[in-house]
């Protein structure tokens, strides 16, 4: 069941199906999609009667129906990315799903390297902590540490050494987060960590997300 997140409207359709594109999702398969997404074999069959054997017109209009809330939509969890997840797996379209999550976790890190590279604190004690969690190898800590004195230069270390593991283990950044929002005492890691879970929980930024995905 999709989560109560922020929806999605008819001004996300491009960056929606530039993220089907990206994930690899088959557009031959858009009624499926269209059911698993709430709308009824009535608007489907209307759809595929419009644009009889144009498939990336049918996708488009699925996705712009869907976009709407048409039919059923809101019933099936509404118009947005957790909803759309989650038509993927029942489809079992795993790897499509999975690679939808992968590209909005590290767009969400990367949407928040910024602030992170500005107002991160004890860089060397956090990195210490990830490694207790097995997120950061020993080495990865050594790198942080070595940039010591400059403060500049350990924020760095540490977010490039995070990006590496995020990049591979997406999943990891929830573990990153955690460590900021429960583990460290100053307030302003406190602040960014709790930002990065909404960020996860929510599926936020679409259109920032679509960017610097493509």
């Amino acid at each position: 069941m999709a989560t109560n997140q922020a929806c999605l409207d008819i001004g996300d359709l491009i960056n929606v199906l530039d993220l089907l594109k990206i994930c690899g999702f088959q557009r031959t398969k858009w009624q499926e999609l269209g059911l698993r997404l709430g709308l009824v074999k009535d608007t489907l069959e209307a759809i595929e009667a419009n644009h009889r054997g144009d498939v990336y017109q049918c996708l488009t209009e699925c996705i712009s129906q869907w976009l709407r809330r048409a039919d059923n939509v809101d019933s099936r969890g509404g118009a947005n990315l957790d909803s759309l997840s989650d038509a993927l797996q029942s489809m079992n379209e795993t790897a499509v799903a999975e690679k939808l999550k992968h590209h909005v976790l590290i767009n969400i890190f990367n949407n928040r390297h910024i602030v992170l590279s500005q107002s991160l604190c004890d860089s060397v004690a956090i990195a210490r902590l990830l490694h207790g969690e097995h997120m950061l190898t020993q080495e990865a800590v050594s790198r942080v540490v070595s940039a010591s004195p400059s403060i500049p230069n350990q924020r760095e270390a540490l977010l490039t050494a995070v990006k590496e593991v995020v990049q591979t283990d997406p999943n990891s950044l929830h573990t990153f987060a955690n460590v900021l929002c429960t583990i460290s005492t100053n307030k302003s890691n406190m602040q960014v960590g709790q930002t990065i879970l909404d960020d996860i929980s929510e599926y936020d930024n679409l259109c920032i997300l679509i960017r610097m995905c493509c």
